[in-house]
């Protein structure tokens, strides 16, 4: 989800196992799920590749993370309802990954960069214990990953806007979902935004 793998890279089952240090069973299911999720895609030569961005594609992408991790993000608030205990130390915990996150956007790494911004969101989605919510998240950010850790590369971190982690920290602690719900749509449209930026550039 962190887009590990560039767009447009040819796969096969020995290349992926290589790569993360698999036997060749588990990489095969890993290429017919991802397939099914629309992170890879078949070439016209039938080679499996990861997927390629478009401008109709990313506004679909754009569309459906707001419709739907918005409300994932209110359902981890109610999720932890009144425990005010337990909404600090999931603050506490989204706020050291944003730290980190922080510091890797200063030092230029955009792969840190990436894989800690979906760390920071799946910490606060997966509290909703929401498995349907989830899965759909999950595939989303799959088909996004590669494309926005290319262009973070491209334009470099420094090149990226103001995100809205802090104002959902913020909106935990308090216990107010509007807020909180707020801030996971504003910080989408940011990195989106990112997105569609760095495709422009590529054209």
């Amino acid at each position: 989800m962190s887009g590990q793998l560039e767009p447009g890279r040819a796969l096969s089952v020995r290349s992926l196992a290589a790569e993360f240090g698999v036997s060749a069973m588990p990489a095969r299911e890993a290429i017919r799920q991802l397939a099914a999720l629309g992170a890879l895609e078949f070439t016209p030569t039938r080679r499996v590749a990861v997927a390629h961005m478009t401008p109709r594609k990313l506004s679909e992408l754009c569309d459906a993370r707001l419709a739907l991790e918005p409300a994932l993000a209110a359902r981890a608030l109610t999720a932890l309802g009144d425990d005010e205990g337990a909404r600090e130390k999931l603050a506490a915990k989204l706020l050291s990954i944003d730290e980190t996150l922080d510091r890797a956007i200063e030092q230029g790494d955009s792969a840190a960069y990436a894989r800690l911004n979906s760390e920071f969101h799946f910490a606060l989605y997966e509290a909703a214990r929401a498995p349907v919510y989830l899965g759909l998240v999950e595939s989303l950010w799959l088909q996004t990953g590669p494309f926005m850790r290319v262009v973070i590369g491209r334009l470099g971190t420094a090149a990226l806007e103001d995100d809205q982690h802090k104002e959902v920290v913020e909106a935990l602690r308090a216990g107010d979902r509007a807020k909180l719900e707020t801030a996971i749509r504003d910080d989408i449209k940011q990195g989106m935004t990112n997105i569609a930026r760095g495709y422009s550039s590529n054209e």
